[in-house]
């Protein structure tokens, strides 16, 4: 499935059954978190994996000239990672979520396996949350 929210999900379940879906893929990244409120916490409650499309967005990743930016650089200054890492590790910390980020060559592959190893406090969760806070 792509794309769906609550009710879609609500009616195909209705339509196949619980536990015929597998997963929904959704965008999601740290500007387009609207999935937080309603997608996430029903896929979570009935096993339904989460893959995120565009993690990085469409080509507006946050530059280190924004606060924003800046808050993602300082975090990954303080794991001697890269702010993408730091993105991808917020955004899939949860393990019924997942992402599909472009890689275009090796090295973009393996700075994007780097950010499973990130161990991110809660203290620096909550400084991303409020440097890209989500619609309500």
């Amino acid at each position: 499935m792509s794309n769906f929210d609550v009710p879609d999900l609500e009616a195909v379940q209705k339509i196949a059954g619980e536990g015929s879906l597998v997963c929904n893929q959704v965008l999601y990244h740290l500007r387009e978190r609207a999935i937080k409120h309603a997608v996430i916490p029903w896929c979570e409650k009935h096993g339904v994996a989460v893959v995120a499309y565009s993690p990085f967005g469409h080509g507006d990743f946050p530059s280190s000239r924004t606060t924003a930016g800046r808050v993602l650089q300082e975090i990954a200054a303080a794991h001697n990672a890269t702010p993408r890492q730091v993105a991808l590790r917020f955004l899939v910390r949860h393990s019924s979520l997942f992402a599909i980020p472009k890689a275009s060559n090796p090295e973009h592959a393996a700075e994007n396996a780097g950010a499973g190893e990130l161990n991110l406090t809660q203290t620096e969760l909550d400084r991303i949350d409020a440097a890209f806070p989500r619609p309500s």
